[in-house]
């Protein structure tokens, strides 16, 4: 499956690199593609297309954002959102700021998933990927099999994403329509602050 990785940061990298190890064809877009950016890029996920985020948005059968939260709304604003049409678009980010020593949920009362799914009405957005770390997105070596939970208001877009989670060594726990990416966006803290405290090699899991 073509797959178009919208961002470059720590996030799009460590699933691209997931997503190759799966056999997947991966597009990954980055602001300035031909530039030093561009060329790490390159060195790093070598078979790879490293491109702009219109190419990786429109090349993608399955989408993954990872941009900053912050950028998330002028990202999509600046895609052809006919190009995304019928697409499962997999939201990655998170709204959070440091306070008392805390990272707390710094967003409104709307999840970035719902904004997404606003501006995207004919696009499938599925929230995932957003209670863990980077570095052990992809066959995280816990001991057992850690949950990744997921929320979207269509359900054969969110077993799509679960099939690929069993690929990348998760299980699947669907939380609900997009409005239960509120809840999501809020449990991502729980982790970070743990790893803040103890280290990122920890994942949840529901018993």
């Amino acid at each position: 499956m073509k797959i178009g990785i919208l961002g470059s940061g720590a996030v799009g990298v460590a699933l691209a690199k997931g997503f190759m190890a799966e056999g997947h064809e991966v597009h990954i877009a980055t602001r300035e593609p031909d530039g030093e950016k561009g060329t790490t890029l390159k060195n790093e996920l070598d078979g790879a297309t490293v491109t702009d985020f219109a190419a990786a948005a429109a090349a993608g059968e399955l989408l993954v954002l990872c941009v900053k939260a912050a950028g998330v709304e002028a990202t999509i604003q600046a895609l052809d959102a006919a190009a995304l049409a019928g697409k499962v678009l997999i939201d990655t980010t998170n709204v959070m700021q440091q306070e008392n020593g805390l990272m707390i949920y710094a967003g409104d009362s709307t999840s970035v998933a719902e904004k997404l799914q606003a501006l995207l009405p004919d696009t499938h957005v599925v929230k995932a990927f957003n209670t863990v770390g980077a570095a052990i997105m992809y066959k995280p070596d816990l001991g057992e099999t850690p949950t990744m939970f997921v929320a979207g208001n269509d359900e054969s877009a969110k077993q799509q994403v679960a099939e690929i989670m069993g690929t990348f060594g998760w299980e699947t726990l669907d939380t609900g329509p997009v409005v239960a990416a509120r809840a999501l966006e809020h449990l991502v803290t729980i982790w970070v602050n743990n790893a803040m405290a103890n280290g990122a090699h920890h994942a949840l899991k529901m018993l």
